[in-house]
């Protein structure tokens, strides 16, 4: 493996760390929330939570990975260190601006959210919920808004701290909103006669510590930390160039889970969660794999765009897909099979019932179906990105949008929640299929014998792993009618270890060299 790519390597292999630290606390906390927060506050905790994070996840971390980090690559390659510093005062000081009033406008925006409600049930046919319930998940909705600031400019930092190698804080400073939320839940949910209030502090507070670890990396690595309020900055129109057409891009896929939440909040109670705990399980591997390999080859073919080297940009991106297969496809399947144990063994306690457990693990296999294809459209997007192409994924992002919208309308009716996860699946899948033939068009073949090999040995280690796996399943299942802890904890820990062990040496033995890799990093 050439010196590059096992830089890249490294770099996911650290992002990935951190992350999977902050995802296994995350499960920690909706262990917690689920066992002790009633359903109906979940739900509404849960929905009021969406709206600044689809915010976030638009204008935070959209914009870190396809405007930001682009330029402040050229930057960093072309320019002083002293106007590279002032190139990142000047954004801050413009997205400081910008997540400001977005706040403002979203608290007095809150009270509309009930009539958007009624018009999701004309597709649902469900019962309303009652004023009372409406009037508390509005004020929810203004007491979590304002985490949107903070979240932004929080994850603002990940640009230059990318540029500047360091991926280890971005990876772990979101478990400190895990954190609090737990320290919240379980010392303050008592004092509030609306449980979820005590989940708001805990968003406040996770929100502050996780702005104060990321600018003082950013101080330490790059040097900045104020900002300039140059707002005439030309750098800052480069970006802003780059940013409107990445916003419209990010809004189709955050409007896709607006409305998908909109629909579950409109239908019976605990849907929202049913979503939301398998949504989770599958942003695991997904958060853990897919969004760290895409993040490690960024800046590399950010690099390569810069001066145009193409071969190198579709090298990496055939690589990016690689490596997201050989860790991403063995993901998908096991949480198809194992899915419903583990959702039984994490959450089913207290206010989280065995009805909970089947609803969640129905919709952990819809989303799972579609998961390879939602990290592929995340490795996929960087290809653009690297040439300061923000148009394109727009376009199709835009036309997957339409198609899931159209979908939810059409499906949500006759399939309820399990509806709404399908017709994501349905339309990442397009989404990806979409941007792989137009990557094809814009750098050559992005497909090569060696490629090809390593796709089918792949899927054939992950073929023999589910047929251990389904059988382990079964097999555990049939011996125990009424499980309790330690053979529950049995279910899930061998047809996993059996699932990891028959997938690595499967790999051994077909000479992958991605597990070669992968032992080398454990061994480091």
């Amino acid at each position: 493996m050439s010196t590059s790519k096992r830089q890249l390597s490294r770099f996911a292999a650290i992002f990935a760390g951190g992350t999977l630290l902050s995802r296994v606390l995350g499960l920690v906390r909706d262990m917690v929330l689920g066992a002790l927060i009633p359903a109906v506050s979940r739900d509404a905790f849960f929905f009021a939570f969406k709206l600044p994070n689809m915010l976030r996840d638009m204008l935070g971390e959209g914009a870190t990975n396809a405007a930001f980090v682009p330029v402040f690559a050229e930057s960093h390659e072309k320019d002083s260190p002293e106007a590279y510093r002032e190139l990142i005062s000047a954004c801050m000081s413009a997205m400081l601006l910008i997540f400001g009033v977005l706040t403002l406008l979203g608290v007095l925006i809150m009270p509309y959210v009930p009539q958007m409600l009624t018009l999701a049930r004309v597709f649902t046919g469900s019962t309303p919920k009652d004023a009372a319930t409406l009037h508390s998940t509005v004020r929810l909705l203004q007491g979590i808004f304002p985490y949107l600031f903070l979240i932004g400019m929080a994850v603002f930092a990940m640009a230059p701290l990318f540029i500047a190698k360091h991926y280890a804080t971005p990876s772990w400073s979101p478990l400190l909103l895990n954190v609090a939320l737990i320290l919240s839940c379980l010392a303050l949910r008592n004092y509030f006669e609306e449980p979820a209030w005590a989940l708001v502090i805990g968003v406040w507070l996770g929100g502050l510590a996780q702005l104060g670890v990321m600018y003082a990396a950013l101080y330490r690595k790059v040097g900045v930390i104020w900002p300039n309020f140059r707002l005439r900055h030309p750098g800052i129109r480069k970006v802003f160039w780059l940013l409107g057409p990445v916003i419209v891009g990010q809004a189709t896929g955050e409007v896709n889970k607006l409305v998908d939440s909109f629909f579950a909040y409109s239908l019976e109670s605990g849907c929202v969660s049913a979503l939301f705990y398998a949504n989770r399980l599958v942003q695991l591997p997904l958060s853990v794999f897919g969004i760290a390999v895409a993040a490690a080859i960024l800046p590399a073919i950010s690099r390569a765009g810069a001066h145009k080297r193409h071969e190198e940009i579709r090298d990496t991106l055939l690589y990016g897909l690689r490596q997201t297969f050989f860790l991403i496809a063995p993901a998908m399947v096991g949480l198809m099979l194992v899915g419903e144990p583990v959702i039984r063994l994490l959450f089913e306690h207290g206010h989280f019932d065995a009805y909970a457990t089947q609803r969640t693990s129905i919709a952990l296999v819809y989303y799972a179906m579609g998961l390879l294809a939602f990290a592929w459209v995340k490795v996929s997007v960087q290809g653009f990105y690297a040439v300061q192409d923000t148009v394109t994924p727009v376009i199709v992002a835009s036309a997957s949008m339409f198609l899931n919208i159209l979908l939810n309308c059409m499906l949500v009716g006759p399939m309820g929640f399990r509806g709404l996860a399908l017709s994501t699946t349905i339309s990442f899948t397009l989404n990806f299929c979409a941007l792989y033939l137009l990557l094809w068009a814009k750098f050559g073949a992005l497909w090569n014998r060696d490629f090809g090999v390593a796709l089918l040995k792949i899927a054939f280690a992950v073929g023999g792993m589910a047929v251990v796996t389904y059988g382990a399943v079964v097999r555990l299942e049939r011996m125990w009618d009424a499980p309790v802890w330690w053979q529950e904890l049995a279910t899930v820990i061998v047809p996993i270890s059996l699932a990891a062990l028959v997938y690595t040496l499967l790999c051994r033995a077909l000479r992958l060299k991605e597990i070669t890799d992968l032992m080398r990093l454990f061994s480091r």
